[in-house]
């Protein structure tokens, strides 16, 4: 039998309190999303005043970080790569949901990739970029997960 780990609502309402926390502290309005490991929606949260747009894409980016188990800073790298041999971006990946935007984690345990978040609507300056958000999120997961700008390598898990 196959194992599959994924990141938990509890973990994922934890990243939401840190990220909304800190939006607040800042003076910023944001949208935050937590994915599992197959970029399907866990939770997420869109600040009073904040257009629905931010949430759709901090949607699309944390659900790109899963789907491509790596963030987004990382995608951007292989769009880089892709494009030199001719690809056109992201429709050329025949998945709307896909996106280049700046801001989105894949979550790693492990040897399992578990899940993304991802904010949208920090607006930049000092401290209150997406993607400065989105490590205060990663950062209240604790200890036992990291993130990655390249490409994770799943090695399947089998049980008897």
């Amino acid at each position: 039998m196959l194992v599959q780990k994924s990141l938990s609502l509890e973990e994922a309402n934890r990243v939401i309190e840190a990220v909304i926390a800190a939006a607040t502290e800042r003076g910023s309005q944001i949208a935050v999303v937590v994915v599992d490991q197959h970029a399907d929606f866990i939770a997420g949260c869109r600040m009073d005043g904040r257009p629905y747009r931010f949430m759709k894409a901090a949607w699309r980016k944390a659900y790109s970080a899963a789907a491509f188990d790596m963030d987004t800073n990382g995608i951007i790298k292989f769009w880089d790569r892709q494009a030199e041999e001719g690809h056109r971006g992201p429709a050329d990946w025949n998945d709307s949901m896909l996106t280049t935007l700046p801001g989105g984690m894949a979550i790693i345990s492990g040897d399992k990739m578990v899940g993304g978040i991802a904010v949208a609507g920090g607006g930049g300056g000092e401290g209150k970029g997406d993607w400065d958000y989105a490590q205060v999120g990663f950062e209240a997961l604790g200890a036992g997960f990291t993130h990655s700008d390249t490409m994770h390598r799943y090695v399947p898990e089998y049980t008897d």
